[in-house]
């Protein structure tokens, strides 16, 4: 990051630019989703898409809420997410600091063997998942849901986790154990209140990946009444394909809860991922 701010002037105009054109290019489908979103009829979608709205219809969002179950949805989007942000938080963390704080045969290739699972998508590995999944009875439940969910972003977050507890100083948990703290007391009371930034991280990019997750659902899930918003989405857009109108109302409904985590908190997760860990 410091390197961006050692760069001469006409390089930092360049990457400044491309950032910019990068923000246009996430901006501007948002946008045209919001403006369609508060027209009143697909006819006015379809004459003018890049245009206000003659009236703004705000109702189109409670119409949508009430046509499309969306109340349920929302419930199973958000105890996936929730569910699948304390797995993969608590574990990770145990994970990564045992990795980066405590030596003993075998540390390495189980630091391989994640990292491995960073570069290797457990897509790849659909069909032995499903049968785990299974014979565990976890079918059509929204734990087997959570706990795959939570699997798929432990080697990422074991990366990110052991990064940062790598390089705290070892000083502190000697003083520690000088006071008489064990192990476990260790890792909760002085070690994870020092890796804030990278918890931080780690949950959003959690959620994030939880929230808009379309395939493990679609896998693991028959009952309609357990569907997240992806799949209720996908439902409501075979029932009401031509309202455009509406179905940029769903869609409005379904990112609005990233936007706002991600505003909660971009400041820890910027600087989750440009502090790399604390200095000793």
């Amino acid at each position: 990051m410091e390197r961006i701010f050692k760069l001469r002037p006409m390089e930092q105009v360049l990457v400044q630019f491309l950032l910019l054109a990068w923000a246009l290019v996430v901006a501007i489908p948002f946008g045209l989703a919001f403006i369609n979103s508060m027209k009143g009829s697909l006819g006015q979608v379809i004459r003018a898409p890049f245009s206000l709205p003659d009236s703004w219809q705000f109702e189109n969002y409670a119409a949508a809420w009430e046509m499309a179950n969306f109340s349920g949805y929302f419930m199973n989007s958000l105890i996936i997410s929730v569910g699948t942000v304390a797995v993969a938080v608590l574990f990770s963390t145990m994970a990564a600091f045992v990795l980066a704080r405590v030596e003993f045969r075998g540390n390495r290739t189980l630091f391989i063997l994640f990292m491995i699972g960073v570069i290797v998508p457990l897509r790849l590995a659909m069909a032995p998942l499903f049968v785990v999944v299974q014979s565990l009875d976890l079918l059509n439940s929204l734990l087997g849901i959570i706990l795959v969910q939570a699997a798929s972003m432990m080697p990422v977050a074991v990366f990110i986790l052991s990064t940062f507890f790598k390089h705290l100083s070892p000083e502190i948990e000697q003083a520690a154990r000088v006071d008489g703290a064990l192990p476990f007391q260790i890792y909760w009371k002085i070690v994870l209140p020092l890796v804030k930034p990278a918890i931080a991280t780690v949950a959003l990019l959690s959620f994030v990946s939880a929230w808009n997750e379309y395939l493990f659902p679609l896998l693991f899930l028959q009952d309609r009444s357990l569907y997240p918003l992806t799949l209720g989405l996908q439902e409501f857009q075979n029932e009401f394909a031509i309202q455009w109108h509406m179905m940029f109302a769903g869609l409005i409904i379904m990112m609005a809860p990233t936007l706002i985590a991600f505003l909660l908190a971009s400041k820890a997760f910027i600087q989750g991922l440009t502090q790399g860990g604390i200095k000793e």
